[in-house]
């Protein structure tokens, strides 16, 4: 996956810094780059796509060391934080910034407005209603497959009823998620049951009020909750309730 996201936003960072960078080529002497790579937080999913951004970069010549600098900065899924490393990126008058995931992404944008510096994310399911679509930034989206994920869901557990989803209620990505798999359910026989969270703490009580009303759980690739997936298998599993993935990092 990680080597899927980096090639994909690769052509879009490359064409973004043509001409942008602070080191002109003169003679033989190759541009320089600064890129800040800002991540909401840490877990497999968002570590690959920077893993795989920087890959993409070196395949296309651009080495961190050689004719790159890199300035990674890591919001521990803390909004505010995401906002201030995106302005520092922006004083600091890097070439590109990547935003790994939508919290980022939206801070990156919002602190680049007015500034010539472009804007490429990934890790996000929903750009428009992020709205992520104009102005100098660019990026993939992972928008999950809603309806296979059902049909996967019903062929595994026939007799399943009920679909437990816990989000976070401030993740653009998640809300219109959970729209979409309401809006699918029922022709597969399926009532979802959702559940807001606002932060990591609030994970605990909802595990354990969801689990008494639920068939199965399904994750979205909602950031607060995926990075404390070990807790949903551990509470899930003890009340033999089954959790499907949604990306093969949570699998």
């Amino acid at each position: 996956m990680k080597k899927m996201f980096g090639l994909m936003i690769i052509m879009a960072a490359l064409g973004f810094m043509t001409g942008c960078s602070k080191t002109e080529a003169v003679g033989n002497d190759v541009k320089h780059y600064t890129i800040g790579i800002g991540q909401f937080g840490e877990h497999g999913s968002l570590d690959n796509c920077r893993e795989g951004f920087i890959a993409g970069l070196a395949e296309e010549g651009i080495i961190e060391g050689e004719n790159l600098t890199i300035i990674q900065e890591n919001a521990q899924f803390d909004i505010n934080l995401s906002y201030q490393i995106a302005q520092g990126f922006i004083s600091k008058k890097v070439d590109l910034v990547a935003a790994i995931a939508t919290p980022m992404a939206q801070s990156a944008y919002n602190a680049a407005r007015g500034s010539d510096i472009p804007v490429v994310f990934t890790a996000v399911t929903d750009p428009e209603a992020a709205m992520l679509t104009e102005g100098n930034i660019t990026g993939t989206s992972d928008k999950l497959p809603v309806e296979s994920q059902l049909k996967l869901i019903r062929t595994m557990m026939p007799e399943a009823r009920n679909i437990g989803i816990i989000y976070t209620t401030s993740e653009v990505n998640s809300v219109s998620t959970i729209e979409e798999y309401k809006g699918l359910s029922l022709q597969y026989g399926f009532n979802i049951v959702d559940i807001g969270i606002s932060a990591l703490t609030d994970i605990p009580l909802a595990l354990d009020k969801i689990l008494s009303q639920v068939d199965a759980i399904t994750n979205l690739t909602d950031n607060t909750v995926v990075s404390s997936l070990p807790l949903i298998l551990s509470k899930a599993n003890e009340k033999n309730i089954p959790v499907f993935g949604s990306e093969i990092e949570q699998v």
